[in-house]
């Protein structure tokens, strides 16, 4: 029995074959400066992550000493758990098998960032984690399902960062020692450049790191399926004081005999303009050259799955430095498909029927004052925008910007708490969002997006925005098990979304 995987590694021809076959777009890689990969100097300073930080252990600090003295709106607003979710909200226990005939490819959301991809001959399993980050400030929320003791063989791991909620010592030490128990092969591990000693430290042995628009080429049973680094906007770090040390990256997993490619983005901030249109050109390229894409002297259109971070959302001021907002991360799918449509000789509806997003990067931890499901929230209520006319809109933004600027959490803390729990409200940073969940930035985000779409007017936009909104984002449960019919016939429900009551809304 082979104790390796199959693959070739394609650096420089690859990003050369970018440049030559796309002459007006650039493909930068992050030049190592100072010992240090830099992706936007909007995010070289971590001093964010202290705010974010203080902010979520002094919400977890709050309800852990102070809890039986609050009242139970405040309660409600400060708990992961503020809907009182039960298991069937929480998780999908979906069984663990092979792909059964008819299936051509399946997706599990283990949970965060983990989640199994299975094509044809060939498993995938995204920045695992598994456990507790730290029992004592970032303990696991949720479960993971499934467990490594029931994972199928996997053949590739691929690593966004090196940050401990993407890359955790325990969980991939475990599937090390769960695999070799079993005597199956160890996976291949493909990492940013910086992180591979940290992964062979864990025991691993084939482990590739990569640069930006590097293409690595896993072969196995007649199945061919590229895996190609793309941007990032993120900063690495495990221990606080290590920031900046290795990359950060996406990827594409293009299976070339599958009519499917997929786009993993890791962490990310919004991509800057010249990154998206360079990740949108990895895309098409590796869509035009599928193995039998050509059809009536035209390419065929694979479907685009893509795995976008929803969140953490708030406060979005320290969000937004290095995380996309879960209405980012929706709303992103139009740019692509305008940016697909200049890189071909399709139309954007050709591209936007074909697009699905999968929201994933949350439901596990507690990373500032985002709750269970924060996401799905955030997600309704960018569809409810929709509906309103520009001058409600408009009105819209004032109201939740003025809540911002009020920013009343310290003055309704201090109203509705116990004078000892004052210590710890006081070492709040100016800026937080554990009431106050101001909405500015959902209606900034569509703003920002409907300005990058051409040949609609404001009214169509919305409209456009709305139905394929509904038709291509899914947010499935933990332990979850889409196929390829499942995913493409999926359709989102806002009626499915809890809604608050009147006593919930007062502090929002």
């Amino acid at each position: 029995m082979s104790t390796r995987n199959d693959y070739k590694l394609n650096d420089v021809d690859y990003l050369l074959q970018l440049q030559k076959t796309f002459r007006t777009i650039t493909f930068k890689r992050v030049v190592k400066t100072g010992n240090m990969y830099v992706t936007n100097s909007i995010n070289e300073s971590s001093s964010n992550d202290v705010r974010i930080f203080t902010e979520t252990q002094v919400k977890r600090s709050l309800i852990a000493c102070f809890s039986s003295y609050m009242p139970q709106s405040i309660k409600e607003k400060l708990s992961f758990f503020s809907k009182g979710e039960d298991q069937n909200v929480m998780y999908k226990f979906d069984d663990v098998h092979d792909l059964k005939l008819g299936e051509n490819y399946a997706i599990q959301n283990v949970g965060h960032s983990t989640l199994l991809i299975q094509l044809p001959g060939i498993n995938i399993l995204t920045d695992p984690v598994f456990n507790d980050l730290s029992k004592l400030l970032y303990p696991a929320k949720t479960l993971s399902h499934p467990t490594v003791d029931q994972l199928p063989k996997i053949d590739v791991i691929i690593i966004s960062h090196n940050h401990p909620d993407h890359i955790d010592k325990n969980s991939l030490q475990n599937i090390f020692k769960t695999f070799k128990k079993k005597e199956w092969v160890i996976p291949s591990v493909f990492v940013p450049m910086g992180d591979k000693k940290l992964l062979q430290s864990f025991g691993f042995e084939q482990v590739e790191e990569v640069e930006w628009f590097t293409k690595i080429s896993v072969l196995k049973d007649n199945n061919t399926v590229n895996f190609i680094s793309i941007p990032a906007d993120h900063r690495s770090g495990r221990y606080g004081l290590d920031h900046h040390r290795s990359l950060v990256t996406g990827w594409i997993i293009n299976p070339e005999q599958g009519n499917v490619i997929f786009k993993y983005s890791g962490d990310t901030r919004s991509l800057t303009d010249e990154n998206q249109i360079a990740v949108d050109a990895v895309l098409w390229h590796e869509i035009e050259n599928k193995a039998f894409r050509v059809i009536n002297g035209g390419v065929d259109i694979p479907y685009i799955i893509c795995f976008e971070p929803s969140g953490p959302n708030y406060t979005r001021c320290d969000m937004d430095v290095t995380h996309q907002s879960t209405s980012y991360s929706a709303l992103i799918q139009f740019v692509e498909a305008e940016n697909l449509a200049k890189l071909s000789n399709k139309t954007t509806e050709d591209f936007i029927k074909k697009i699905k997003t999968i929201m994933m990067h949350h439901n596990k931890f507690e990373f500032g004052p985002d709750r269970f499901n924060e996401g799905l929230f955030i997600f309704k209520k960018l569809l409810s925008y929709l509906a309103f006319n520009n001058k409600d809109l408009n009105h819209e933004l004032l109201r939740q910007q003025e809540k911002l600027n009020l920013n009343l959490d310290r003055e309704q803390l201090k109203k509705n708490l116990p004078y000892l729990s004052r210590p710890l409200i006081s070492s709040l940073p100016m800026q937080t969002s554990l009431l106050v969940h101001a909405k500015d930035f959902i209606i900034n985000d569509y703003l920002t997006v409907s300005k990058k779409v051409k040949g609609l007017d404001e009214e169509q936009i919305k409209q456009y925005f709305s139905v394929y909104l509904k038709r291509n984002t899914i947010f499935p449960k933990i332990g979850e098990r889409l196929n390829d019919e499942q995913i493409k016939n999926a359709l989102f429900d806002p009626q499915n979304v809890p809604k608050y009551n009147k006593k919930e809304n007062n502090p929002t």
